[in-house]
């Protein structure tokens, strides 16, 4: 079946006399998840990770993706016959004039610009087509779905406020024009939600700014009346979404304000033809990043609710694990989702469910399907990642538990995760340091040991929106920048890890707030950041071998369990309250 596809596509690119052809994991609007209308890569390779790009030649085909999916795509890759490549443009070895073949409606502005770069020096043409769309067969439609409001109790700031400092920055730019194409930013500035991307509460749309007016491309027919007002007493004037390309192409003698890794290169041209552009990141990103005080506290109640169910599924889990033959992990994925349901203010998971048992647990974004699951055996690590949307926060949390008796290496692995997590969670640093330069702190304890972790250690998290915020890495490899920076209100993961192929997988996760270091001593050297945990749930006691946590840690352990039981003991009875007195024990 693959391999009748790629064959199909690469008989299109015979027509078109392209000598390969990239296909990129995304959709017109850049977003890290995709609906299924844009998964051209599952399509052509059987690959469903979220992060990946295609190189298809004459003969063969190559993707390339990060160590969060490696051994993923090499399971997944078996059925094409593509292979799990190294470095994309190594493996464009070809003569001098050769065409290679892209679809601007998914290329960011930024890889066009490093494209053409590349290909300059190997003397290759960048062509740009749409192939992958005729040679995707049977394609799924895009489909839109209802827009609603974030409730007025739940919104950090009003929409026309938003609006007005959005002005002002493109003002700040020396631009009078400004389009917004990714969903995130669009949500936050319009206090609306939806359901068009698995996991994400956004919705299809285009946001342009002209001078003082607000023009708003969604999709009319899925907003009811009521909203349409209220949006056009704020002044914004409402389009349907599939008027926005010929609307683009009327703009003239204009100075746009564009972000470069969140506007197609198809976008950028119509837009280039006839007006100015300033390239710089959406002003919207670098304001939502931080979290004003009203959305933390928001926030630290979706914690409570989140910790609620967790106690709830790991107290069932317990049961469950003595009493039921053949439990798996598509149980514990559907049970994560019966508990957290029980709040009022959820909405969906926040990404899919990672459970993996044994093995499993090793493979970094590993998802239990109906066809390819694991049933919860003994004596390894169970690993679950997983999140939710709830209308006053997102959450992401990742724990790990010991089913049997865990190992002395097992409980080594887990407890020098859990002191990587706690070394970072210890740190201080300076206000306006790059986040890229504190991801040592957490991987110390590990390099110590010889050990390491092929991804990142913290990603930044939206309010009620995006698991992954853009603009925030705690990330050995993310490049330095303005944006990067570490200051009050930003709320990011901690989740380092070890993974031993064919054996077991370790990470831990919590979601933390940077917040101001008060009282130190020294008055002259600026000002210290720290982090203030939020996420609420007690690590496995089972897993923990406490000779190797020093005093400072266990220290750090024993009042984050304290803060755990205190906050969500009032909310617990029964089995739940008695599974949470037993794990959050002083060691």
């Amino acid at each position: 079946m693959f391999k009748e596809r790629l064959k199909n596509l690469q008989d299109f690119m015979q027509e078109q006399d392209l000598s390969a052809f990239i296909i990129l994991m995304n959709d017109t609007h850049m977003n890290e998840y995709i609906c299924d209308h844009f998964k051209k890569i599952e399509f052509f390779s059987a690959f469903s990770g979220s992060a990946g790009t295609l190189l298809v030649l004459k003969k063969e085909a190559f993707l390339f993706t990060d160590g969060r999916y490696t051994l993923q795509a090499q399971i997944e890759l078996e059925k094409s016959g593509v292979k799990l490549g190294q470095d994309l443009y190594k493996s464009l070895d070809l003569k001098k004039g050769s065409k290679v073949g892209i679809n601007a409606k998914t290329l960011p502005v930024k890889l066009k610009k490093e494209l053409g770069a590349r290909f300059k020096e190997k003397k290759l043409e960048l062509v740009f087509s749409d192939i992958d769309d005729r040679a995707f067969m049977s394609r799924p439609d895009l489909i839109f779905k209802m827009i609603y409001r974030q409730e007025l109790h739940f919104v950090s700031a009003r929409r026309a406020d938003k609006i007005a400092l959005i002005k002002s920055k493109i003002k700040e730019a020396g631009t009078n024009a400004h389009l917004i194409s990714s969903l995130d930013d669009i949500a936050w500035l319009m206090n609306l939600r939806g359901d068009d991307i698995e996991y994400n509460p956004v919705f299809f749309s285009y946001v342009l700014f002209i001078n003082d007016e607000v023009r708003f491309f969604l999709k009319l027919n899925r907003v009811k009346q009521g909203i349409k007002t209220e949006l056009e007493k704020d002044n914004i004037k409402l389009f349907d979404y599939a008027e926005f390309e010929a609307h683009l192409k009327e703009i003239q003698n204009q100075h746009f304000l564009l972000d470069s890794e969140k506007t197609t290169f198809f976008i950028y041209k119509i837009i280039k033809n006839n007006n100015k552009i300033t390239l710089q990141t959406n002003p919207s990103t670098l304001i939502k990043i931080y979290k004003n005080s009203k959305e933390i506290n928001h926030i630290k109640d979706a914690m409570i609710a989140d910790g609620v169910a967790l106690c709830e599924f790991f107290a069932w889990l317990d049961v469950a694990l003595k009493k039921q033959k053949g439990l798996n992990e598509l149980d514990i994925e559907a049970k994560l989702l019966e508990f957290r349901s029980k709040n009022p203010f959820f909405i969906s998971p926040s990404f899919a469910t990672i459970a993996g048992f044994g093995s499993n647990s090793a493979i970094i974004h590993y998802r239990a399907k109906k066809d390819n699951f694991a049933k919860i055996g003994t004596n390894n690590f169970l690993l679950i990642d997983s999140g939710a949307q709830y209308k006053n926060g997102t959450t992401d949390i990742t724990r790990v538990v010991a089913v049997g008796k865990p190992s002395l290496k097992q409980r080594n692995d887990y407890t020098l995760v859990l002191k990587a997590l706690i070394n970072l969670s210890l740190s201080i640093f300076p206000q306006n340091i790059n986040l890229s330069s504190i991801d040592a702190l957490a991987r110390s304890p590990l390099w110590k040991m010889g050990l390491d972790y092929p991804h990142g250690t913290g990603h930044g998290v939206g309010y009620f929106l995006n698991v992954h915020e853009r603009g925030i890495s705690i990330s050995q490899n993310a490049r330095t920048s303005n944006e990067n920076k570490a200051q009050k209100g930003v709320i990011t993961s901690i989740e380092p890890g070890i993974y031993r192929q064919n054996e077991w997988g370790v990470r831990l996760e919590n979601l933390a707030l940077i917040t101001e270091i008060k009282g130190l001593k020294e008055k002259n050297f600026g000002s210290f950041l720290g982090f203030k945990t939020l996420t609420l749930c007690p690590f496995d006691r089972n897993s923990i071998q406490k000779s190797l946590l020093s005093a400072e840690e266990l220290l750090w352990l024993n009042h984050y369990h304290q803060k755990v039981f205190r906050l969500l003991s009032p909310h617990l009875k029964d089995s739940a309250l008695k599974w949470l007195e037993k794990n959050t024990r002083i060691f």
